[in-house]
């Protein structure tokens, strides 16, 4: 293949380049060079992320050094693992790494999950629910920064599992991340949720649901002796956006949150089972989703 030699230019000279037709392409990949800048950033780093949640993080073996949470080191009843040097070392597991446009910047949101390497490495029984933690990264045009970080936000899930973990739009130009998980035992089942924000310089778990309990499980036809009543309430929510919000004074950085709850459940099994026909709203309020209102609804029989 013939090589081409391109002539240096010397000052009061003309480019042999320069007629109209190839300036307009010269200047229209300057142009489109200059208003695509997103091209030119570089994906933040799992190892970078992990690194500034977690120090000391080991990303060769996918290890940090853990330092316990206040719950772990509260007292005998905690949620996790014990506070011992025999689990000063947790894996880490990253469930969700998302890249969204928000406020005029890109965001990176990361969820992790540790568990301890310890002596109990399986750490698989029925109440060892995962540390669940998450970071908030912001890219400011040359590099990433972190604007909210907590490796300990909380413990969830459950036989050593994580929750799962979805990202979810809580207002205009914020998210948040949705842990969902089950818990089942003899035969009685629940199921919880979580949302967690980035609040300041940390992220927290703002708001909780449990969104369906049952006791099919554990009711036995042919047991005579078995006196349960079978029971079942279920719930199911979204956010309020633009139009929908219940009025105008509410937050305008979060949507209002609409739960609607079906069913009946027993909150004392020695009592008499208790209606959960109701529709809540909920407001982001001090760092919180506080409940705003509560209606409760009577379900008339349907005609015959």
């Amino acid at each position: 293949m013939p090589t081409t030699t391109y002539p240096s230019l010397k000052a009061g000279t003309v480019s042999p380049y320069s007629k109209p037709s190839q300036m307009r392409c010269v200047l229209l990949f300057v142009l489109v060079a200059a208003l695509t800048p997103a091209a030119a950033q570089e994906p933040l780093s799992a190892r970078d992320a992990l690194a500034t949640l977690y120090p000391g993080y080991d990303a060769a073996n996918g290890t940090a050094p853990w330092h316990c949470a206040a719950e772990q080191r509260a007292g005998k009843a905690h949620p996790g693992w014990e506070c011992t040097p025999d689990y000063a070392t947790v894996s880490i597991t990253v469930l969700l790494s998302a890249q969204v446009p928000e406020g005029g910047e890109m965001k990176t949101y990361l969820v992790t999950s540790a568990k301890p390497t310890g002596p109990d490495a399986g750490y698989g029984c029925h109440g060892c629910a995962p540390a669940i933690g998450a970071a908030l990264f912001a890219f400011d045009g040359k590099d990433w920064a972190a604007e909210g970080a907590n490796p300990a936000i909380g413990f969830y899930g459950g036989w050593g599992a994580p929750p799962e973990v979805s990202l979810v739009q809580v207002g205009p130009e914020r998210h948040g991340i949705v842990l969902s998980w089950t818990d089942m035992g003899q035969g009685f089942i629940g199921a919880s949720k979580s949302l967690l924000i980035p609040t300041g310089k940390t992220v927290c778990d703002v708001w909780d649901l449990d969104d369906e309990e049952d006791d099919l499980g554990a009711i036995d036809p042919s047991d005579k002796m078995n006196n349960l009543r079978p029971h079942r309430s279920s719930a199911a929510f979204r956010f309020l956006s633009g139009d929908e919000t219940t009025n105008s004074n509410g937050n305008p950085d979060y949507y209002d949150i609409e739960v609607i709850a079906r069913g009946d459940n027993h909150d004392d099994w020695g009592k008499p089972s208790r209606s959960q026909n109701w529709t809540a709203i909920y407001r982001f309020s001090n760092g919180k989703y506080r409940l705003l209102k509560r209606m409760q609804f009577t379900e008339a029989p349907a005609k015959k």
